[in-house]
């Protein structure tokens, strides 16, 4: 009996000592955050706080917990064979990082009689292969990071990627050794071709630094980064500060979308596909690229695109057109507005019969209803206040029923507006207000009060209200003055508006090709449109938004109305 109770001491010592050191060693691990290091050059490095200059490594600890700790230990004027050269190398392996990003190429490619240089072909690629090996040596994972381009244009205004023999090589060792790789040097250069010559306006640390950051240029850097990173190495995901910047999405495509068949996309509207889970884009599909079309005919006759994506709306693809079965002969769809409630989706679509060669014509209001948000069921046309008719938005009020505002042509094109209890039966209520015409309006709620966008023709018009029937204008319109991104050169028109997460996303249209002086002309290039979005600023009870900024974007998934 003696013994037995030794054994049953000594078993329960053991597993006391046993539950104590995992406790010791978890409470060690939770402490111990992993150590994610940095190399590189002077696109990447630290900088004092006093200098303008700014590198895109500073700011990838703001989006990690504190879990990770970043260690940046990138160099200026380094290239991979002075970085190894120098002792710095060394000093990196000394470190013990976990992960360790590596990009080089900016100094590399300088001539060939400079110490730093190497040669794409062959050296540069055997100091990244030493870069690779040990730091796998040491236990740590390496991740490469191809250089990000100069800012330098042709004649033409497209970009000369003077580094793309190194981001090549860089690609390549990467596919042979097994590494994962962030092609900085092609988002980079997305974002560069985007932002057009003007964008050492927004990034540069000095006007005529085509290479070098300011702080807004590295932050923009640092989330390109960050948005291939947890690709490259996905066990980084879970490190990730859902408060950090990663939350503000991906950088939008400029423009964000073209038509690839008629190259005519105008009007958009969202909505998000419960089923499918992805964000639709529903569009009049305007014939801008048909021959043979005199006057305004190639506005008639159309469809309503579909584009989707699956990147909380930073990136669209064409999906198709959706299937509509109604009017006989010739006619067009025009201006979808498009809603889901207690799963069913509706549309309010613009009718108009016939084919025109100029603004003559009824136009109706049709309501349509879909299961899938692709193929479509009539459900009626509305009994609206005239024959002309455009332009469908609809909101839920605070009771639960539904008002619509649309634009009556026959009243000057102003803003009318009609109220439902269920979606199907209407009962118009007259004019929303009178100041001045104005078509496409969008209604929607944002910083505790309602706001209406309308299109005046000349940019976007902004009212306020803090009812839904008394609107007060904001002074100045918003897409006036022309931007310098691609195909934004030009005032913004028939919007629409998406609340999410708190942010609130403006989605317009542009006909780039109507500037001076063959603005008028009713040619292809006057014709075709593109989509654009830029997200909305609040401030002082206003709203304003940057149209030559990026657009950080990241819809989130909407979840399916009650009734």
């Amino acid at each position: 009996m003696k013994m037995k109770n030794t054994q049953i001491a000594l078993t329960s010592s053991f597993t006391l000592l046993f539950l104590l050191f995992g406790c010791y060693t978890t409470l060690w691990a939770a402490e111990t955050p992993l150590r994610l290091a940095i190399i590189g050059d002077s696109t990447v490095c630290e900088y004092p706080p006093e200098r303008d200059c700014r590198g895109w490594g500073h700011y990838i600890r703001d989006y990690f917990k504190d879990t990770v700790r970043v260690i940046n230990l990138a160099r200026s004027g380094r290239s991979t064979k002075t970085f190894i050269n120098e002792g710095l190398w060394a000093k990196t392996l000394e470190e013990k990082p976990d992960f360790l990003l590596i990009q080089f190429g900016h100094n590399d490619s300088h001539a060939s009689d400079r110490p730093e240089a190497t040669d794409a072909a062959t050296d540069f690629r055997d100091y990244l292969r030493r870069y690779i090996d040990e730091t796998r040596a040491i236990g740590a994972t390496p991740i490469l990071v191809t250089p990000v381009q100069r800012r330098t244009y042709g004649s033409n205004g497209r970009l000369n990627n003077s580094l793309i023999i190194y981001a090549d090589a860089m690609k390549a060792v990467a596919a042979e050794k097994n590494v994962g790789v962030i092609d900085l040097n092609a988002s980079s250069g997305r974002l560069y071709e985007q932002l057009g010559p003007a964008a050492n306006n927004i990034v540069a640390n000095a006007p005529d630094d085509r290479t070098h950051f300011n702080e807004n240029g590295a932050r923009m850097m640092a989330h390109l980064v960050m948005q291939e990173l947890t690709q490259a190495e996905p066990r980084l995901a879970k490190q990730l500060s859902p408060e950090g910047p990663a939350a503000l999405g991906r950088i939008a495509d400029k423009p964000l979308f073209r038509d690839p068949v008629y190259d005519g996309a105008a009007d958009p509207v969202l909505c998000w596909n419960l089923a499918e889970k992805k964000w639709f884009m529903f569009y009049t599909n305007r014939r801008a690229n048909v021959p043979n079309t005199p006057g305004v005919s190639w506005v008639h006759g159309t469809k309503i695109g579909v584009a989707e994506s699956t990147d909380a709306g930073a990136t669209w693809k064409y999906r198709g057109t959706a299937n509509i079965n109604y009017g006989q002969g010739q006619y067009s769809y025009w201006a979808p507005e498009v809603i889901e409630h207690s799963g069913t989706y509706h549309m309010y679509l613009t009718f108009v019969p016939g084919m025109h060669t100029d603004w003559s014509g009824t136009r109706d209001i049709i309501h349509l209803t879909s299961k899938d948000l692709l193929n479509w069921k009539y459900e009626s046309v509305l009994k609206l206040s005239s024959d002309r008719v455009i332009d469908a938005c609809v909101m839920r009020l605070p009771d639960g029923t539904w008002r619509m505002w649309y634009n009556n042509e026959v009243d000057r094109k102003s803003i009318y507006y009609a109220d439902s209890p269920d979606l199907y039966k209407w009962e118009d209520k007259g004019k929303a207000m009178g100041e001045r015409p104005g078509e496409g309006p969008k209604v929607f709620r944002w910083k505790g009060c309602y706001w209406m966008v309308v299109d005046v023709w000349k940019g976007l018009g902004i009212y306020k209200s803090q009812d839904c029937l008394n609107w007060t204008r904001q002074a100045n319109n918003l897409l006036q003055e022309a931007g310098q991104g691609p195909d934004d050169k030009v005032k913004g028109g028939h919007p629409d508006v998406v609340v999410s997460g708190g942010r609130a996303y403006l989605f317009y249209f542009t006909h780039p090709g109507r500037r001076n002086p063959n603005e008028k002309e009713n040619a292809y290039e006057q014709r075709r449109s593109s989509i654009q979005v830029v997200e909305f600023e609040y401030k002082d009870g206003r709203l304003t938004c940057q149209r030559d900024k990026p657009t950080y974007i990241n819809l989130k998934p909407a979840t399916r109305t009650a009734k």
